[in-house]
């Protein structure tokens, strides 16, 4: 039972603390409102889900059993995470301003597709999996723990999002918070490289 206490902490404090899932589902309310970013949280979570489903099938065991995949899965995962954030500073300092939809996915597919190369959704996986063995119950009862705590977090993110977006009607505004967002993420993306 504790492990599932642990479980449920360690997923509710990455579910809520700032991330580039949860930039994701922000950007898909500053869009649209809460309604837009609800496909952006079901890609999370069902991608999370099918990470869960990858590291019961093996791929946790394949990262022990090869652990020079963790480091290029960091890499590519920190690469795409800093072309990301390059793609927003260019955006947002270009004549259009605003931010660069391409760079962001923009469908749920596109969104749990993602989370194979989010070092963030990776390591969570792979911990949740580790404190309750690999049951299928415990399988079961951590793709429940995803779902429920989620699900909340990151809706808390996409009213903010929404609640911001009053702020940012004017391009100077926008472009200064893409810039600013886009900082960020190059910086916690350069955080996990070696």
């Amino acid at each position: 039972m504790t492990s599932f206490l642990a479980v449920l902490t360690i997923v509710a404090v990455a579910a809520i603390t700032p991330g580039p899932n949860n930039f994701i589902v922000m950007s898909a309310s500053l869009r649209g409102g809460v309604a837009a970013a609800l496909p952006a949280i079901a890609g999370v979570i069902a991608g999370s889900i099918a990470l869960l489903v990858l590291v019961w099938a093996g791929a946790g065991t394949l990262f022990e059993m090869v652990p020079e995949i963790q480091p290029v899965l960091r890499i590519a995962g920190a690469a795409y995470l800093i072309w990301l954030g390059f793609c927003l500073v260019r955006k947002a300092s270009g004549p259009g301003g605003g931010t660069d939809d391409q760079a962001l996915p923009a469908t749920a597919w596109g969104v749990a597709s993602f989370q194979l190369l989010n070092p963030k959704s990776w390591v969570l996986v792979v911990t949740a999996v580790s404190a309750v063995g690999g049951t299928l119950a415990g399988m079961a009862s951590l793709a429940v723990i995803f779902v429920a705590v989620m699900a909340p977090c990151l809706t808390i993110w996409a009213f903010a999002g929404q609640l911001i977006s009053r702020w940012l009607v004017d391009r100077r505004s926008r472009c200064t918070f893409d810039t600013v967002m886009g900082v960020l993420l190059v910086g916690s993306a350069a955080m996990l490289l070696p």
